[in-house]
């Protein structure tokens, strides 16, 4: 008797294992599905909507990293900044390598001034997408705003070996070149900010002061002129003052 009861406990294992799969697979498949609804809503600008269909991803699957982490993009788009650190926090602890997660993380304690906490994720976000131009750019910003210029150099220029077109990297090496007197090359990364984006009026401006700088007046006049058609703040006085 007692062998044919083994038995029967046995023939049912299987069978309480399809189940518990086919359950845990049906809530895996219901969390992806609210989750790439609040994805669709979120490209539309829903944020209300968006935010309650990661919740009920969340109810159907508590470790959704990606969930966390678009919870942050909405708190981070309304301004909550706590809230976003929070949620990109949970993001991170659920998959450190989810590097969006942590470039997310880096951006909000960037947003709060938090210059040096804003470094250990991005150490971590370079570490698991050493490909990713973003990372460099953010730690390249945050290199120059602790003083750091060399540093920043360092990492703008890797950025734009992995995109030669990025051009807030391309603005603030420029800038750092500008600080340390390198006029030249400040002068080439203005340039191609321009080239990149003829509507970029802060890198006219920039050009305009760096050519200056080298007393090439008639170039410098013509980006200060370009700055004022695209109606950056100061091109005005610029050109009235250095050009009329």
């Amino acid at each position: 008797m007692m062998q044919l009861i083994n038995m029967r406990i046995l023939k049912t294992w299987p069978l309480v294992a399809c189940l518990l799969v086919a359950l845990l697979s049906s809530c895996s498949s219901s969390s992806d599905a609210w989750l790439e609804e609040a994805k669709t809503r979120l490209k539309k600008g829903e944020l209300v909507s968006a935010r309650e269909a990661l919740k009920k991803s969340i109810e159907k699957n508590p470790g959704s990293a990606e969930a966390y982490n678009m919870l942050g993009v909405i708190d981070f788009q309304e301004k909550k900044f706590v809230e976003a650190e929070s949620n990109y926090l949970k993001a991170t602890e659920l998959k450190p390598s989810l590097y969006q997660a942590q470039l997310n993380l880096a951006a909000v304690r960037m947003e709060k001034s938090e210059w040096e906490k804003a470094l250990a994720p991005l150490e971590i976000a370079i570490k698991n997408a050493p490909d990713s131009a973003s990372a460099y750019l953010q730690r390249g910003i945050v290199w120059a705003a602790l003083a750091k210029p060399k540093l920043a150099l360092a990492d703008f220029t890797t950025c734009l070996t992995k995109n030669p077109r990025e051009i807030n990297a391309l603005y603030n090496r420029g800038n750092i070149y500008y600080q340390g007197e390198n006029l030249t090359e400040a002068a080439k990364d203005f340039e191609k900010t321009v080239e990149i984006n003829p509507s970029f009026g802060k890198g006219y401006y920039a050009l305009g002061l760096s050519l200056y700088q080298q007393k090439l007046s008639e170039k410098a006049c013509l980006a200060f002129q370009q700055a004022k058609k695209l109606n950056y703040p100061g091109a005005k006085e610029a050109v009235h003052k250095l050009c009329e």
